[in-house]
């Protein structure tokens, strides 16, 4: 069997700004390498899946180029890179790669993947891939999920509730919500944390390209994006329901013995680093600091450093130099993890110099004048101090008063 594998790149993960401009799956994780190449990595394990067989779906030239540049040492072929429209969304954008896929090889099995996950446990990740396109390969769409217990990322995923009455290791699924937080609050996520059988979804599907392409011909779906086009929406994707394709292609659950984590925000990046024995924070990059704690500092461009006094408990500091050679400065909270957008969405303007969604916060003066975005997000009495220095190094004091 060979296994062809899909996978999505391209996405904004606006809610996790830390190497601004470089979009979230192209960033480095904290064990050093980038999103996409550790999902890579761990897909082609032992030849699990072939290398040559591995397609990166991106929507734009700047993520084809970064696709191109990082998975060449897993020597992913450039042709193999797939370009599509920003527009199509979510289960389109699958359904675009299914039908590229199947002209490739009509018979085809396809492992569909994020190219964001953190899993812990590579062994059990390759048998769940094996196992999962073998019962693909038999006709039965499979759904990889994970059981997870920590709230924040069982709240904002997918969730699928399966029959233990079937007998695993694949289960019947009795019923899917999608981000339950914003459906029932947190009783909701409580409920389905205490609930033994439920698994959050991982994003992770095998299924045969001519199955998908039955369930989602691509005439429809290039129909959809011309009537989508000519209505002037201003919605960023078609807006096909992930839930109602897991119910179209009748997928089965395969509940993975691994552990899957969502790095899709500050707060989850900042629990998978590496912490200091005492006080606890995780620092990236070139980075200096007098009492602080819990705290997460990011300096992701070289020749930045950040040098940070007195945060405060849970801060969050992150600095970069974009491709206009402004120097983008944030300094928020773990706790506004889920509001992170704001500053990718500020960044993402290039017109002003300031955002402040806080209190007393500022950017003092310096030989930086002009060059310098920043934003303060949920933030008091905090200030950035950056300037150059005669050997072109720029430090950028930040301090609490």
């Amino acid at each position: 069997m060979s296994i062809y594998t899909i996978v999505l790149a391209g996405g904004r993960g606006s809610r996790l700004p830390i190497e601004w401009p470089v979009y979230k799956q192209f960033a480095k994780k904290p064990n050093g390498l980038t999103f996409i190449q550790d999902v890579v990595r761990m897909i082609t394990y032992g030849s699990t899946v072939k290398a040559s067989l591995v397609h990166p779906i991106v929507t734009n030239d700047v993520q084809a180029s970064y696709a191109i540049e990082q998975l060449s040492r897993y020597r992913v072929p450039t042709t193999n890179i797939v370009q599509c429209d920003p527009l199509l969304g979510y289960v389109a954008v699958m359904a675009y790669a299914e039908d590229y896929i199947r002209s490739i090889d009509p018979s085809a099995v396809t492992l569909i993947s994020p190219s964001d996950w953190h899993i812990v446990g590579q062994d059990k990740l390759t048998e769940a891939i094996l196992d999962s396109c073998s019962y693909a390969e038999a006709g039965t769409p499979i759904l990889v999920g994970a059981k997870v217990a920590d709230a924040n990322i069982v709240g904002g995923c997918g969730n699928a509730m399966y029959d233990p009455s079937s007998h695993g290791p694949v289960y019947d699924i009795k019923n899917f919500i999608e981000k339950p937080l914003k459906i029932g609050g947190p009783s909701l996520v409580q409920r389905i944390l205490l609930d033994d059988n439920t698994v959050v979804n991982t994003g992770i599907y095998a299924v045969r390209a001519d199955q998908f392409c039955e369930a989602y011909p691509i005439e429809y779906i290039e129909e959809l994006l011309r009537e989508f086009k000519a209505s002037g929406s201003t919605a960023t994707d078609l807006g096909l329901d992930p839930t109602e394709m897991v119910r179209k292609l009748g997928m089965k659950l395969y509940v993975g013995g691994f552990e899957w984590r969502d790095l899709g925000t500050l707060d989850a990046y900042y629990k998978s680093a590496i912490l200091t024995p005492n006080h606890k924070n995780a620092s990236i990059g070139e980075v200096y600091r007098h009492e602080c704690r819990n705290g997460l500092f990011i300096s992701s461009t070289e020749g930045v450093v950040i040098d940070v006094s007195y945060a405060r408990e849970n801060d969050v500091i992150l600095a970069s130099i974009g491709e206009d050679g402004i120097l983008n400065l944030a300094w928020t909270t773990r706790e506004m993890s889920q509001k992170a957008g704001i500053i990718t969405d500020f960044f993402e303007s290039g017109n002003p110099l300031l955002l402040c969604e806080s209190e007393d916060c500022k950017v003092l003066p310096s030989n930086l004048s002009g060059h310098v975005h920043a934003v303060f997000l949920g933030k008091k009495h905090a200030y950035f101090d950056p300037y150059r220095q005669n050997d072109g190094k720029i430090i950028v004091r930040a301090t609490c008063a």
